[in-house]
């Protein structure tokens, strides 16, 4: 009976014990809430960016490279709309509701319905009901909370820092187009450095620093997360 009931919601069989499935339980509710947090303040980015956009001409490389952008981020609106489906307990109810919103505002080609994201922010906030209540989940789960802010930092400061730049140098540097920007930006990130594209201008150059440094953030939190796994898992054994 008890290890229906882990298969059912996902848990691992090998946890026998009632306090050993609890604490498993509480641990992946907050793996998920953190999760719902970053799609949400994703989608709140990504509606930025849909608007912003409005503003350039059609032609021009920064509309591209955020074009380029948004489609990223509408394959991480697509795994969750999947994700969704799987793991809801009527998914034809989900689908007729709002998940159907969820899977054609995941889709590029359908721009209009780009802006229907904001139905992912409603919905989390729902979900925690107030500010004070998402505070206080946020000061309890301080590791994950902190985790789940890096992520959005490394996100928003990478893609904002490439668009500054090509903004920036799309006049008087050799990073010109929307494909030389995205290169730029995986061999900043990376720290790389290959020297085939760099910044000249001033304005330029403290975009590309910001991006280094956003790098080293992420190594440095990819390696501290793969600790803290692997310590976790050396405790449950």
């Amino acid at each position: 009976m008890c290890h229906s009931v882990f298969r059912k919601n996902g848990f691992r069989p090998e946890l026998k014990s009632f306090a050993e499935f609890v604490n498993f339980a509480v641990r992946k509710t907050f793996v998920l809430s953190i999760y719902k947090l970053i799609v949400a303040a994703l989608s709140v980015f990504s509606i930025i960016l849909l608007s912003s956009s409005f503003f350039m001409p059609k032609d021009s490389e920064v509309y591209r490279l955020i074009n380029y952008y948004d489609f990223g981020l509408c394959a991480v609106f697509l795994y969750d709309f999947f994700r969704q489906l799987r793991e809801a307990d009527n998914r034809v109810k989900y689908f007729f509701t709002y998940g159907w919103l969820d899977l054609l505002s995941s889709i590029p080609m359908v721009g209009a319905f780009r802006f229907a994201r904001f139905f992912r922010v409603f919905r989390v906030i729902r979900v925690f009901k107030s500010v004070h209540v998402l505070i206080l989940f946020i000061r309890s789960n301080k590791k994950s909370s902190l985790y789940g802010l890096i992520v959005l930092f490394i996100c928003f400061t990478v893609v904002l820092s490439s668009i500054a730049t090509l903004y920036f140098e799309r006049e008087v540097g050799n990073i010109q187009t929307a494909e030389d920007a995205l290169w730029w930006t995986f061999i900043s990130v990376t720290t790389v450095g290959y020297g085939d594209y760099y910044p000249v201008t001033d304005h330029g150059k403290l975009a590309a620093t910001t991006m280094i440094f956003t790098g080293l953030l992420a190594f440095g939190t990819i390696v501290a997360f793969i600790n803290d796994t692997m310590e976790s898992y050396k405790d449950t054994e």
